[in-house]
């Protein structure tokens, strides 16, 4: 058995996977499984994995034709194979921070299911930081009835609690995203522990927002992130920014308006502030 077992699902982006594996192989915690899993993927991506997995033994790739939806059933036969106390989730165009896995496995340690704060990178370099915390009852709720707030690479659980499941990854309905339909399985079951941390450790690039956008751009715009995570100082420079992020939402609270809907519930402003308050404290200590 490892510490953990990442999974990397990839589809039609090829060359960005060689990025995100590179992201999962530069973690602090070393004792690690990366399972590519291939959703009908082009020749590029074969290529690319085959040098991968020669030059790194710690890699598998699974070459599957294209299923149905995002291939879900290909993660879940992945996973029957997995030998990772926990499992953790990189998409083939977003890229870990080094302490992510190190993170969640600490998260992971007395729950079932964890999360690191969102932050996702609009095409323009903006920061949009999505607050959620699933240790408490409303976000837990949020997410049951309501939408989506936590990208894939920012969530993991132990490989216990998945084969607790009665199904596992599956294909999703229509109208329910495919994480969403996943994460809501965990949470279905009562005696599952989440909880959240505040530690920012995946970036997020969205892939709606650079559609269009040639592999060359979308392969340069990675490696720049990937070059400067690298640089001494990234991670206080990237807190200083979240937070600055934080301070703007509130302002525009401020400006705009005294309530705002969330979910089933209309929020004030002054909740707006404790909740940047809470994340400058945790980001202050860590993380955790």
């Amino acid at each position: 058995m490892v510490e953990a077992t990442v999974l990397i699902p990839t589809h039609n982006h090829g060359p960005t996977v060689r990025l995100a594996v590179s992201s999962a192989l530069g973690q602090t915690v070393t004792d690690i499984e990366v399972l590519v899993v291939g959703d009908g993927v082009p020749d590029v991506t074969r290529e690319i994995m085959g040098e991968i997995t020669a030059a790194d033994d710690r890699v598998r790739f699974f070459d599957n034709p294209k299923g149905a939806r995002h291939g879900e059933i290909h993660r879940h036969a992945a996973l029957a194979s997995a030998t990772g106390r926990i499992v953790c989730y990189l998409s083939d165009d977003d890229l870990w921070t080094p302490w992510h896995l190190e993170t969640m496995s600490a998260l992971l340690e007395d729950a079932d299911v964890a999360h690191t704060l969102p932050v996702q990178i609009g095409p323009d370099g903006s920061i949009t930081v999505q607050v959620v915390d699933l240790a408490r009852a409303q976000y837990r709720r949020l997410l049951l009835e309501s939408k989506n707030r936590i990208p894939l690479a920012c969530f993991g659980h132990t490989l216990a609690m998945y084969r607790r499941l009665p199904h596992g990854w599956r294909p999703a309905p229509t109208t329910v995203a495919s994480d969403l339909h996943m994460y809501r399985q965990f949470l279905a079951d009562e005696t599952c522990r989440a909880v959240g941390g505040y530690r920012p450790t995946a970036l997020i690039l969205p892939n709606p927002a650079r559609r269009t956008w040639p592999v060359e751009r979308r392969l340069e715009e990675i490696s720049e992130w990937q070059r400067r995570m690298a640089e001494p100082g990234f991670e206080l420079a990237w807190h200083r920014d979240i937070v600055a992020n934080l301070d703007r939402q509130v302002q525009w609270f401020e400006a705009t308006r005294t309530w705002r809907i969330t979910g089933q519930a209309m929020r004030p402003v002054w909740w707006w502030r404790r909740k940047r308050t809470a994340v400058r404290l945790r980001l202050g200590r860590g993380g955790r």
